[in-house]
């Protein structure tokens, strides 16, 4: 009988360490780079392990996904830095661009390893090149339930690219990972992220009182879900 687990997998490049890791060795169709694929990995006793593909690229009507990697670090320090920016979105604001390097190949990977996480996506405006914003699922909750964030460089807000972005993976999340249930998190100041969550379609299911955002201020703390079923009476998008 098939012993089949879904994985996730961020590969970086041939000499990462994640296959011994996983007890096994990649089949031929893994290509090391930054991002995911879909690939098979055989255990030290013959088990089957099949790892989720997500796409390394993909394109909305005006925007182009791809996975972030380290030659991004400028453009995500840019708005990384920012206050107004990391505040809202749970962290303060990165100090240097080594802080950052250090975040893209180590912390981010490392934590998408050890919570099964898809890699997610940087945001380029088609014709460009520039990461503008992110769009990832950075925590698992159960699962087949992700919690999806995103976040975005104040040139560019007021313009729908986050919820263009993050319609296209929470699409992508549905059909690919067969998730029951996407969950999005946000302080009771961030009117953004709550409009954004709303065209979204999800539904406000808590408001968690006084806690404490990365400033130490007391707010309320907002959780939205959209179950798959309400995901597919809205047409799939």
């Amino acid at each position: 009988m098939k012993n089949e687990i879904i994985l996730s997998f961020y590969y970086k490049d041939e000499s990462c360490g994640l296959c011994p890791k996983l007890g096994g060795t990649a089949d031929k169709h893994i290509r090391p780079c930054h991002g995911y694929g879909r690939g098979i990995f055989y255990g030290k006793r013959g088990r089957k392990m099949i790892i989720a593909e997500l796409p390394e690229r993909l394109e909305t009507e005006r925007l182009v996904l791809r996975v972030r990697t380290v030659a991004d670090v400028v453009d995500i320090f840019d708005y990384a830095s920012r206050p107004e920016v990391s505040y809202p979105a749970g962290f303060p604001p990165v100090k240097t661009l080594e802080d950052e390097i250090y975040y893209l190949e180590h912390i981010l990977p490392e934590r998408n390893e050890k919570d099964n996480l898809p890699a997610g996506y940087g945001i380029v405006v088609k014709g460009t090149d520039t990461i503008i914003g992110s769009v990832d699922f950075p925590r698992r909750h159960e699962d087949d339930v992700l919690e999806i964030g995103y976040i975005l460089h104040p040139d560019y807000w007021g313009l729908g690219y986050v919820p263009e972005a993050a319609s296209t993976l929470i699409d992508l999340a549905f059909k690919e990972l067969n998730l029951h249930k996407i969950e999005l998190t946000c302080f009771g100041y961030n009117l953004q992220s709550q409009r954004v969550a709303e065209k979204l379609g999800f539904t406000l299911e808590a408001r968690i009182r006084d806690r404490k955002d990365a400033q130490g201020n007391r707010c309320d703390s907002l959780i939205y879900g959209l179950l798959r079923n309400e995901w597919e009476a809205q047409g799939q998008r």
